[in-house]
């Protein structure tokens, strides 16, 4: 599945953006893309958005264990939806969950390198991985505000066959389905 391709580029583009960070900028060192305003730098976070659970030492394991069953769930959901759009944005949110995934599993925290100021304020450091959920959640909100049947999850479809008119026992006509290979048959009267 061509879904499966694009999660699997986005997650080891991630981490080849990350290796290169952490190979060519030292922990605390600090580029210059645009001064005073955009930098590259090597942060490890071992915590989520905004550092959160980064100082307690069981949060690494149970962001990693939120992202397993998140991108497990979801992906769930990307074999089962129908919604190209849905299935589109679902691919990269798990792409970019399992590039953080990955890291909070081998190096017990997140190579964040994208660092923005504005003016005083310093936005969180973040990563490619961190673009991708971020966005695609954003546009999935977007997508569930405008069709909001899509939480309705899958509809199972009926069989489309023509139906056979024949008499019942009080000669009242009934229409039944044709005889098929499955056991259930379904009766439906006027």
């Amino acid at each position: 599945m061509v879904y499966l391709f694009i999660i699997g580029f986005l997650a080891a583009a991630d981490q080849g953006i990350k290796a290169l960070v952490i190979r060519h900028i030292e922990p605390g060192e600090q580029i210059v893309v645009i001064d005073s305003f955009f930098y590259l730098v090597n942060l490890k976070n071992r915590g989520a958005a905004w550092s959160f659970l980064a100082n307690k030492e069981w949060g690494i394991y149970l962001l990693a264990a939120i992202s397993a069953l998140a991108s497990i769930i979801m992906l769930v959901i990307l074999f089962r939806t129908g919604n190209r759009m849905l299935k589109a944005l679902l691919t990269v949110i798990i792409g970019g969950s399992i590039g953080n995934l990955i890291d909070r599993v081998r190096l017990l925290g997140v190579t964040d390198y994208l660092d923005f100021h504005f003016g005083t304020y310093v936005f969180p450091t973040f990563n490619l991985a961190d673009m991708l959920v971020v966005c695609g959640t954003i546009l999935l909100c977007l997508l569930l505000l405008k069709d909001p049947s899509l939480l309705d999850g899958p509809t199972r479809r009926q069989p489309v066959n023509a139906h056979v008119e024949r008499a019942g026992s009080n000669g009242d006509p009934l229409l039944e389905m044709p005889e098929t290979d499955s056991a259930e048959r379904e009766v439906i009267a006027p």
